[in-house]
């Protein structure tokens, strides 16, 4: 028994040591600077109105009050992505066939616009987005569309959106999307209606749109 009781305090006491020299999840990484020159660099592990406490790199805590700091310099996570920026790209597929992209992001919420004038095909569609999963590397939204395409005749023997190109012909739509980016690869399928033949199209793009995170 007592074996038994002398391991469990042995194992206890490596658990702690453990605890105590790694920093907790979440812990920012940080230089605390001083009045009288020193600089105290780790994880900050708590911070209060009166003090700042650190874990240094050799798992030593130092609490520092708040009338001795000039500044804390926080380093910045690598996996945090802004919230808000702009985004710029081309995009294969409607309305212009080949699309010119901007928008901008702003927290949850976002405003593209794509499009072009190609002689034969033209148009431009605006995308009203919220957010569905935002990090540095990925963006998946959902959003409101509505556009204009315009198609001047090509063909006599090939035909898009079910109007044949022998005839020019313009037309307004609307309807909702999903657009996924993934390290500037982007892809959006949108569900539409509108005054062409076919009444509720399935338009989709997909190209290189940088988002500026």
């Amino acid at each position: 028994m007592n074996f038994r009781i002398k391991n469990a305090v042995s194992f206890g006491k490596t658990v702690l040591a453990v605890l105590l020299f790694f920093p907790p999840l979440g812990a920012i990484a940080a230089e605390v600077h001083t009045t009288d020159g020193q600089t105290f660099s780790g994880k900050i592990i708590e911070e209060e109105d009166a003090f700042v406490e650190v874990q240094m790199e050799d798992g030593v805590q130092v609490r520092i009050d708040r009338a001795q700091i000039v500044y804390v310099q926080r380093e910045e996570d690598p996996e945090k992505s802004r919230q808000d920026y702009p985004v710029l790209g081309v995009t294969y597929g409607t309305p212009a066939i080949f699309n010119l992209v901007a928008g901008y992001y702003l927290g949850d919420l976002g405003a593209k616009f794509c499009g072009g004038d190609w002689s034969n095909f033209w148009g431009g569609q605006l995308d009203l987005s919220k957010k569905l999963v935002d990090n540095k590397t990925f963006l998946g939204s959902l959003s409101l569309v509505g556009g204009y395409v315009g198609i001047n005749k090509v063909s006599d023997n090939f035909s898009t959106w079910g109007i044949p190109y022998a005839v020019t012909h313009n037309f307004f739509y609307g309807g909702v999307g999903f657009d996924l980016n993934w390290g500037g690869l982007a892809v959006e399928l949108d569900c539409v209606a509108g005054d062409f033949p076919n009444q509720v199209a399935f338009p989709f793009q997909i190209g290189y749109v940088h988002r500026f995170n």
